[in-house]
């Protein structure tokens, strides 16, 4: 088996070319790239020395209005001949990376040229979405357009154009890193537009915003007197999980690596007569069997599947979805008296329901309704942004270009079961062994959102990305790391390869656990079998 390591040795990256044209912002409006305006260029020496230039592209078409993408273009001394644009997270809004950090660190000192964009918009956190209107029940069609994928696509065209005209040839590749809402820009890039990217990351991907759905139902559930779960009982859900399903995947190593073999019931942990410590009362147990089972629609048709979270805490479900501070008034529109003490899911489902659904400002989520005419207004309204269509992927697939997809098991932000779903409908539609050529998946046991967890989630998808399509090396595992208390500065206490979806590293019975060389990747036919992973942990009924 070959492992693709973690980090790319800046030594070995080739290249080394010069600037064409000085950084100024002269010099580089100098170019004239249609729509593009230069606001600032500033040499930088702290870290890899490059010329850092930011500034607006005017986005124009795909049935909108013109809009205004800000972006920032990293132009490296010694540039290794590659362009990389990088994904942003949650409802855009900014200019801070969503990918993780092993790759942004391979990018840094392997000395790619990176773009990003704010989408077309400003936000005051990555889950602001006030943005989206222009007025109370009036959208802001620009804005959405670009945020859903305009902007991506017309300033990865521009910026690319700059890096060209800076060093006086064009890149010789170019790639896509993205995470979450980064993820879903990687995959709506190769199914809109195949011909941008020669690879693409796509890492946890938010690429259906039925999840706001899934959320929604949660919450919806969740936040009344008697259901609300504190995050001080997270830990008793915790240990039950994996004393059920730790040893489910044929080994007992105090990761959770099959999911769909899990069994726990959560009406196990309800408090028995005399008890009230260290269990849940019904409502409780029935809000968290929300989270881990299908969302149905009045009719009972599946709109979203259950979450796989196997790691409820240390920025978890604690901090994505009950919050680490119990509500301020759990009766009102707004739980949480200050918006950024609630929980990260809360303020998406939050946000998105009522700037870019009811286009209401005053919405509260919890009445939404389940019924045919609110669940087809919501797909009028988001479906465009959506990027989980496989017949749209052939055109990516037939030209021979790369994609990598990951996702945690552990996520509490963003089912894996949904990712896994949509690996199983492009196989089914093209045919694994077509699809394995172009398009894998790799699942990261007890990994939470795009990094952390007690599971390895240190790992290189971009120089695995790159060593695919340069040299046509298909990566039949990725080299997994994890540090002590997730703090990069600490020892290395666990390795193990991430191995194509649906594969699973299997241990070989005799050596350390904790080293990747104990494991290989093995055929395992339940971790890929949508029917049983589509339900969640454990089937249930549904409202």
């Amino acid at each position: 088996m070959r492992f693709f390591p973690v980090f790319v040795a800046a030594g070995l990256i080739a290249g080394g070319a010069q600037a064409a044209t000085e950084c100024s912002v002269t010099a580089l409006s100098a170019l004239k790239i249609p729509g593009v305006t230069i606001a600032s260029a500033d040499t930088k020496t702290e870290g890899p020395p490059l010329c850092d230039v930011k500034g607006t592209l005017t986005t124009t078409g795909e049935g909108a209005p013109d809009g205004s993408a800000r972006f920032e273009v990293k132009l490296p001394v010694g540039w290794n001949g590659k362009f990389l644009f990088l994904g942003v997270g949650g409802l855009g809004g900014n200019l801070y990376p969503s990918v993780t950090r092993a790759d942004l660190l391979a990018a840094t000192t392997g000395n790619y040229a990176t773009a990003i964009t704010d989408t077309g918009h400003e936000g005051a956190s990555g889950a602001d979405g006030s943005w989206a209107l222009a007025r109370p029940g009036v959208a802001d069609e620009a804005k959405l357009i670009d945020y859903y994928f305009r902007a991506v696509h017309q300033v990865t065209l521009a910026t690319r154009q700059l890096v060209e005209g800076y060093f006086g040839k064009p890149p010789a590749r170019s790639y896509f890193d993205g995470c979450s809402n980064g993820g879903r820009q990687a995959l709506m890039e190769a199914s809109r537009y195949p011909d941008d990217f020669d690879g693409i990351v796509a890492g946890a991907p938010f690429m259906d915003i039925k999840a706001i759905l899934a959320g929604t139902r949660f919450y919806q559930h969740l936040l009344t007197p008697s259901a609300y779960v504190p995050a001080a009982l997270l830990p008793v859900v915790d240990k039950a999980m994996l004393a059920s399903c730790d040893a489910a995947d044929g080994v007992k190593d105090g990761l959770i690596q099959n999911p769909a073999k899990c069994s726990l019931d959560l009406k196990s942990l309800i408090c028995k007569p005399g008890e009230k410590d260290n269990c849940l009362n019904s409502d409780q147990a029935g809000a968290l069997e929300t989270c881990f089972t299908e969302t149905r629609d009045e009719s009972g048709r599946s709109l979203f599947p259950g979450s796989a979270n196997t790691d409820l805490q240390g920025g978890g479900m604690n901090v994505w979805s009950v919050g680490m501070s119990a509500p301020d008034d759990i009766g009102v529109a707004e739980p949480w008296a200050k918006p950024d003490k609630s929980p990260l899911s809360w303020q998406f489902v939050d946000n998105v329901m009522k700037y870019i659904v009811t286009r209401d400002p005053d919405f509260d989520p919890r009445k939404f309704r389940f019924d045919a005419a609110s669940l087809a207004r919501f797909a009028e309204r988001t479906n465009a942004g959506n990027a989980d269509r496989p017949a749209h992927f052939y055109p990516f697939i037939s030209k021979d270009k790369k994609l990598l997809i990951f996702h945690g098991f552990g996520d509490p932000a963003l089912a894996p079961l949904r990712t896994t779903a949509f690996y199983e409908d492009l196989t089914a539609r093209y045919g694994y062994d077509d699809v394995h050529k172009n398009v894998r998946l790799f699942m990261a046991p007890d990994m939470q959102h795009c990094g952390g967890g007690p599971g390895p989630n240190v790992f290189d998808t971009l120089s695995a990305l790159d060593a695919w399509v340069e040299q046509g090396q298909a990566p039949d595992a990725i080299l997994a790391q994890h540090f002590e208390g997730n703090n990069p500065s600490r020892p290395v206490d666990r390795t193990m390869p991430l191995c194509p979806f649906p594969t699973m590293a299997t241990y070989k019975g005799q050596g350390d656990m904790a080293r990747a060389e104990n494991w290989s990747c093995q055929p395992n036919e339940k971790l890929g079998d949508l029917p049983h992973l589509a339900k969640g942990l454990k089937a249930g009924k549904q409202e």
